[in-house]
C-alpha cells in the first residue's frame, strides 16, 4: 500500500468512526421533559365556583383592549385531560380565581357544542403566575403586538 492510500483509509475511517459516535451519543439519550406549568389538581363545580368567587371579590376592573391571553403547559394538560374524557367538547373555558389560601389559580373546564361549561366532566384548577389577560400580562416588545 502506498503512502497516500493509507493516509486516505485512515481519514474514512476517521469519519465513519465519529459519525458513529454522534449518532449513537445523539440518537440513544432521552430528551428532557419540557417543563411543566404546575400541577394539575381535579376539582368540583362548588369548588371551582368558590375560588371563582373568592376572585372576583377582589378583581381589578380595566378599561383595555383585551390584546390576547397567556396560557402555560398547566392549561395545556388539563385540557388534554378533559379531553380524553369526552372528545366532543367544543372548546375549553380557563376562569380566573383565588384558592382559599388566596393564591391565584386558573380554573379549567370542558365548553359543550352549545356554549355551556361541561361541569359533569372534570374540572381543573392549579396555581398558576402565568396565565392572565393581556393587558396587564403583555409582551410589549413583541413584533406582534406593534402598532
Amino acid at each position: 500500500m502506498n503512502k497516500y492510500a493509507f493516509t486516505a483509509l485512515g481519514f474514512v475511517s476517521g469519519i465513519v468512526s465519529g459519525i458513529t459516535i454522534f449518532a449513537l451519543v445523539a440518537f440513544t439519550s432521552t430528551p428532557p421533559a419540557p417543563p411543566t406549568g404546575g400541577p394539575i389538581s381535579a376539582i368540583s363545580a362548588a369548588t371551582a365556583n368558590q375560588y371563582f368567587n373568592n376572585y372576583i371579590s377582589g378583581a381589578t376592573t380595566y378599561n383595555n383592549v383585551l390584546k390576547g391571553f397567556t396560557l402555560d403547559k398547566s392549561n395545556l394538560d388539563a385540557m388534554n385531560n378533559i379531553f380524553q374524557q369526552n372528545s366532543a367538547l367544543a372548546g375549553f373555558r380557563i376562569y380566573f380565581g383565588k384558592d382559599n389560601n388566596s393564591n391565584n389559580v386558573a380554573i379549567v373546564v370542558g365548553v359543550t357544542t352549545s356554549g355551556t361549561d361541561a361541569v359533569n366532566n372534570s374540572i381543573y384548577s392549579f396555581s398558576t403566575q402565568n396565565t392572565n389577560a393581556c393587558p396587564p400580562v403583555c409582551d410589549n416588545t413583541s413584533s406582534i403586538t406593534k402598532n
